[in-house]
């Protein structure tokens, strides 16, 4: 069965992480964790998933060194500085030995981007999506006090965990915007109007009616993924379309063994479905804990190969303690410190990492530390960092580890 064969069965690929994998979308642990991004040995590896460490990023418990990486989202390019903890990436590298990798490709997964229309304390609806906020949403240091520093009517932009069947999102990393040029949505068709030229997806309305026919790279059917790229005025309640494509365009040339956890959005047979939007064939695979708890939903770890755009899995397996958004997720850094200030028992410094990231971070007397003590925590030693989120933007550290 190949890519087209399991589209039409209903089989949909997501732009990330979830993330995408798009947000997509895989469980957070630090490097060399239980859980590998990717497979060992063969021609090459691919992951993707949020990023949970920096210095080089770290997804799915591989470090991969991002030194020479392309680094691109859609159509535009970026820097290793523009990455962040909770990004929804996919990675091209090397076959992972030991837990690392060199990246030879990231893509970055941002699937939502646009204004807030309403907000609860734990969530927020842009564009119509739920988005949800969790211990593990790390947001933008801008945004002070995370999810109570943000408005209704700030654009933001969105990576995470998508769950398209609802239409929501669990969010991994969250940004807030100036002036977006253009909005940025990907989820299910639930409405089509072929003579009228407009779509929905949940229940925002939109119309492709003047939209470059170059730039219809799919029709929006009833049941498909999309994502689209949206004007930011509404006209008569109706959003117009910039450009419309498939999700899985994003990941053209990408290849390899593949070892992820994540949702299944997608759910013909345990034997075809998506997880985090990408094609599964477990007609050849394993099942060593049976196949009960696949379905729609279930929360799985996948290990296969990626071939053509479908992940041809060797092994499927529920994976329910390992679910993202799990209180305590952890996050690992590596760089230098700088503003380090003691604190009575404890402190705060900010790491650095190779690429040129910032991470604030506090440790407190319960703290680890490993090859030094706190006396050595001083501006200019290179450490390594285990901790999880505080505050939303900051980590609170649980090991701190000299690396100099």
């Amino acid at each position: 069965m190949n890519k087209h064969d399991l589209i039409a069965a209903g089989l949909t690929r997501r732009q990330t992480l979830l993330a995408l994998l798009g947000a997509a979308g895989l469980s957070a642990c630090g490097g060399g964790g239980d859980v590998a991004g990717v497979g060992q040995g063969g021609t090459g590896a691919f992951s993707i998933g949020p990023i949970t460490g920096l210095g080089s990023i770290i997804v799915n418990g591989i470090r991969y060194d991002d030194n020479s990486a392309s680094i691109s989202s859609d159509d535009s390019t970026f820097r290793r500085e523009d990455l962040r903890l909770g990004m929804v990436v996919a990675v091209q590298g090397s076959p992972a030995v030991n837990g690392q990798s060199t990246a030879t490709r990231i893509v970055l997964g941002g699937e939502l981007l646009g204004p807030i229309a309403s907000k609860t304390g734990t969530s927020f609806v842009v564009l119509g999506q739920t988005v949800n906020v969790t211990d593990s949403t790390f947001f933008d240091p801008s945004i002070a006090g995370g999810l109570a520093g943000l408005a209704v009517g700030q654009a933001v932009e969105v990576h995470g965990i998508a769950d398209p069947a609802t239409n929501s999102l669990t969010a991994s990393y969250v940004e807030r915007k100036s002036s977006p040029s253009e909005y940025r949505l990907q989820g299910l068709v639930t409405a089509h109007d072929d003579s009228a030229r407009t779509f929905s997806i949940g229940s925002l309305p939109m119309s492709y009616a003047s939209t470059d026919p170059d730039d219809v790279r799919v029709t929006p059917l009833v049941g498909i993924l999309v994502r689209v790229r949206l004007g930011t005025t509404a006209v008569g309640g109706i959003y117009p379309v910039n450009r419309i494509r498939k999700p899985e365009d994003s990941f053209s040339g990408f290849s390899g063994e593949v070892e992820f956890q994540g949702t299944i959005t997608a759910f013909t047979s345990t034997r075809q479905f998506s997880v985090n939007d990408l094609p599964v064939d477990a007609r050849g695979a394993s099942f060593p804990e049976g196949t009960a708890g696949i379905m729609a939903g279930a929360f799985v770890e996948i290990k296969g190969a990626l071939v053509n755009g479908v992940v041809v899995a060797t092994r499927v397996k529920p994976d329910d303690d390992g679910a993202p958004g799990t209180v305590g997720t952890e996050f690992e850094l590596h760089g230098t410190v700088s503003a380090a200030t003691p604190s009575g028992s404890g402190g705060s410094f900010t790491l650095t990492s190779s690429g040129g990231v910032a991470v604030a971070v506090t440790w407190a007397s319960g703290v680890e530390f490993r090859d030094g003590t706190a006396a050595h925590l001083v501006n200019g030693r290179r450490v390594e960092v285990k901790g999880t989120l505080s505050d939303g933007s900051s980590v609170t550290a649980t090991r701190i580890s000299f690396e100099d």
